[in-house]
């Protein structure tokens, strides 16, 4: 644990960048895919700064998903924005781990031992450094110097505090109009003309109590508009009539046992992202193809895989015709679904499959008729594996006539193909014994 660094300061977490890089060192990231450092991000390098995290602010990474550990000064272009990539993958997204709302989660930890244990010396020490807001938390750490560390984990006290409820036991630590503990509000919001009219305005629920019963006290007499919300105020009261001996418990409301966890509060801090329509997810990642194909398959999904024609989006200056049918410009539509060329790859499984097929305009339409077709008969895993096998078998050879100007005959290709499938069928199913051929008539619809 660093000492005496600012709590801000990004040299806090040298040591956890070269923790990091050793693990690198050994995975040589500059040649993993884009699937293979999804992996890593999501396993090994958000596991390193952990206990870190629980203690100091972090700052935010994205390069790597993109970069890998290639030359710093080499542009790669980032080709899903990182909120998209934070979201789940049945969402749209990659499911990667949103390090600044975990970070927030484990600050928010703190705070509810503070509120929640009653003798430990680090809490004693707060206590006397800062004093006490209310029976709950401390003050807010204003001085320049020496408070950052809990200046930090304090700010995130309304965040926490938010989602809290309180089980009233004597009512010695709960303030009656401010503190949610009486319904899902507080009273000052559920009430607020009659706590403008309160003359105890800060008082807790235990001193707003007396052997009759409720004591309350107004700056004046209320007007007869005002009763029938005085009544609404009391049928409310009405549920806690007698206090307990035992202390108020503080109680977290996104677990049904009001147990604070750093998983609840880090599920609980996720925004929905909803897609504007449907969105294939089980197309992409339920299907049994490697890893890095099933990444590929969502950047196709979201159309920023590299064609041509998004790379002269991106400013460079370059030939937009196709590899293949060297007649029409290549976008992803046109060169994993439209070109003349390619097409036949589709329709070696669509042939024996023995149904007539239209292709569908863009690669999410291209997947939902293909888990449509699927559920009608066959053998449905197999069928859902295709797409991954064509489009996969498409992108090798096309980055093979850009970049090393080789190319495959339409033969070899579909050779290729076939082989992509048999071995992804096979490695799924390795126990069944049956050859390409098998495997090919096992899609045929009855």
């Amino acid at each position: 644990m660093p000492l005496g660094d600012k709590s801000k300061s990004k040299g806090i977490w040298n040591n956890v960048l070269e923790k990091s890089e050793k693990k690198l060192a050994n995975w040589k990231s500059q040649y993993l895919s884009l699937g293979g450092r999804a992996t890593l991000i999501n396993s090994v390098l958000d596991a390193l700064p952990t206990y870190m995290m629980s203690v100091y602010p972090m700052p935010a990474r994205r390069n790597f998903l993109w970069q890998g550990n290639c030359d710093p000064n080499k542009h790669k272009f980032h080709l899903v924005k990182w909120n998209e990539v934070l979201v789940s993958k049945k969402e749209g997204g990659l499911g990667t781990r949103n390090l600044k709302i975990q970070n927030h989660s484990l600050l928010m930890k703190w705070l509810w031992r503070f509120a929640s244990q009653e003798q430990s010396l680090w809490k004693d020490t707060i206590k006397a450094r800062y004093g006490m807001e209310t029976r709950w938390i401390s003050n807010i750490a204003t001085q320049p110097y020496g408070t950052g560390v809990w200046r930090t984990i304090r700010n995130l006290w309304p965040k926490l505090i938010n989602k809290c409820t309180i089980k009233i036991g004597d009512g010695g630590k709960t303030l009656f109009w401010e503190e949610v503990w009486a319904g899902q509000a507080s009273l000052k919001a559920s009430f607020p003309d009659l706590f403008s009219l309160s003359l105890q305005k800060v008082a807790t629920v235990k001193e707003m109590r007396d052997a009759q019963g409720w004591n309350l006290k107004f700056r004046r007499p209320l007007n007869d508009w005002e009763v029938n919300r005085m009544v609404e105020f009391l049928n409310v009261l009405e549920r806690y009539k007698e206090l307990s001996n035992r202390e108020d418990k503080l109680l977290w409301a996104p677990d049904t046992q009001g147990r604070f966890s750093v998983g609840t509060a880090y599920r609980n801090s996720q925004r929905t992202h909803t897609q504007s329509s449907y969105w294939p997810w089980k197309m992409i990642w339920k299907v049994k193809v490697p890893f890095k194909v099933a990444c590929f398959t969502w950047l196709l999904a979201k159309q920023v895989v590299l064609t041509q024609d998004n790379r002269m989006k991106k400013g460079l200056d370059l030939c937009s015709r196709c590899f293949f049918c060297e007649c029409e410009t290549e976008t992803i539509n046109h060169l994993f679904l439209h070109c003349k060329e390619t097409v036949k790859l589709w329709q070696i499984f669509i042939n024996k499959r023995g149904i007539s097929w239209s292709m569908p305009g863009n690669i999410k339409e291209a997947l939902a008729c293909w888990n449509r077709d699927g559920n009608q008969s066959g053998h449905r895993e197999r069928w859902k594996i295709v797409p991954a096998c064509i489009w996969w078998t498409i992108w090798l050879e096309r980055n093979q006539r850009c970049f090393e100007n080789k190319s495959c005959s339409m033969e070899k290709m579909k050779l290729k193909c076939l082989a992509l499938f048999y071995f992804w069928c096979k490695h799924e199913y390795p126990h069944e014994d049956e050859d390409i051929t098998s495997m090919l008539e096992s899609l045929r619809s009855s």
